[in-house]
């Protein structure tokens, strides 16, 4: 007797356990596929292959290396409208994982829900892995000296042709100003102008304090004290590297310029190049932390969190965003001034199609995705946009 019932339960556990979805599946089995492709150099071969079939197109190095990174965005398209598809989805997991504090702790949440086939998840994998393997293929065909040694035939396929030596097209041209003229301002003035406009904030925010008991129900003082708030969060994040680059440009004012064409061998280091991305990866870095900071804050401000609290959340966000900013930004530096620039190009290809992505691919992905989901009857969701079951409740 006691046997029968020990079996029962077993046979009530064993039929409680859910098969994971078949999309899910399919995913993780996509994810090992890349994952086996990319170590036995599949995805090198193909990114070289496909260089090397621009190049004989367009007998030029430089128009090649901008191109692969255009081309990598188009077919990458896919991708990215199922990653807006699945929005929520997978917000509703990162938030998950980054409410759980311990390492761990996180690991293991996120092999539970690999293992129960969650599809945001094992998107999510695929997402990161997937974009991984290609920045880091298409930057390693720069890296190899295919420039003055003949490229091992190896590394393409075998229709597509080999290219003839010496390469062309080696040289990158672009528009560039070359200052002439420079002019300073005197230290001290520098110096009263930030000490004033220091003292002019404070005085405003001892001032409110005081005043704020009778002029909080005032709508027209409430809309300057918003207007105040608005332009401390803009530079309270990066007031000491606000005044140390003011001070730098106001010690060195251009007053004379002349336009020139900059010409860089995309076969050597090269000094401007290297400036040139590191201030590019600043720019994207920052790009970047402020667009994931919007979209938090809607969603914080959508859940019913108060505006101070969002306030102070993305105010935090774009100061540690700062912070990577100008970390990057010198790793850049320091890594491209050892490699050739044609490397540097690639960089700066994905780095301007990332920030012109919200007013061109972004925009027209999301055209289609509206245009694609249906108008969900009251008290329903689409299937894509809506959390799956193991996402946490709200």
């Amino acid at each position: 007797m006691s046997s029968d019932t020990s079996f029962d339960q077993i046979r009530k556990i064993d039929n409680s356990r859910r098969s994971a979805p078949f999309a899910a599946i399919l995913m993780i089995g996509l994810t090992l596929l890349i994952f086996y492709w990319f170590f036995r150099g599949g995805s090198f071969r193909l990114y070289a292959s496909v260089f090397f079939g621009l190049y004989f197109i367009t007998r030029q190095i430089w128009v090649s290396v901008l191109l692969i990174g255009i081309i990598q965005n188009i077919v990458f398209l896919p991708l990215h409208f199922m990653w807006l598809k699945m929005s929520t989805s997978i917000k509703s997991f990162e938030d998950e994982i980054d409410a759980i504090k311990a390492p761990d702790e996180q690991y293991i949440v996120f092999q539970q829900k690999v293992k129960k086939g969650d599809f945001a998840a094992s998107f999510y994998i695929f997402s990161f892995i997937l974009n991984a393997i290609a920045f880091f293929s298409a930057g390693r065909v720069f890296l190899i000296d295919f420039y003055t040694k003949n490229l091992d035939p190896e590394l393409i396929y075998s229709f597509i042709p080999y290219p003839e030596y010496p390469l062309q097209g080696t040289i990158f041209n672009f528009p560039f100003f070359k200052v002439t003229d420079t002019t300073t301002v005197d230290w001290e003035y520098i110096i009263f102008f930030w000490l004033g406009v220091t003292i002019f904030f404070a005085v405003i925010r001892l001032l409110w304090r005081f005043l704020k008991i009778f002029l909080a129900k005032n709508e027209s003082i409430l809309k300057y004290r918003i207007g105040y708030n608005k332009i401390l969060f803009g530079i309270g994040g990066v007031g000491l590297t606000l005044i140390v680059l003011s001070a730098y440009f106001l010690r060195h004012i251009p007053t004379n310029a002349v336009f020139i064409w900059l010409s860089v061998n995309l076969t050597r280091q090269n000094s401007t190049m290297n400036l040139i991305t590191a201030i590019g990866t600043f720019l994207t870095t920052i790009a970047a932390g402020y667009k994931n900071s919007n979209i938090s804050a809607k969603n914080l401000l959508a859940a019913g969190v108060a505006k101070e609290i969002v306030e102070q959340i993305t105010r935090d966000k774009m100061r540690q965003s700062f912070k990577n900013a100008l970390l990057l930004g010198i790793g850049a530096y320091t890594i491209t001034s050892q490699i050739p620039s044609a490397f540097e190009l690639s960089v700066a290809t994905f780095e301007v199609l990332y920030i012109i992505s919200p007013y061109t691919f972004d925009r027209f992905l999301t055209q289609v995705a509206n245009k694609s989901t249906p108008t969900p009857a009251p008290g329903e969701s689409t299937p894509l946009a809506s959390p799956p079951v193991d996402a946490p409740k709200s």
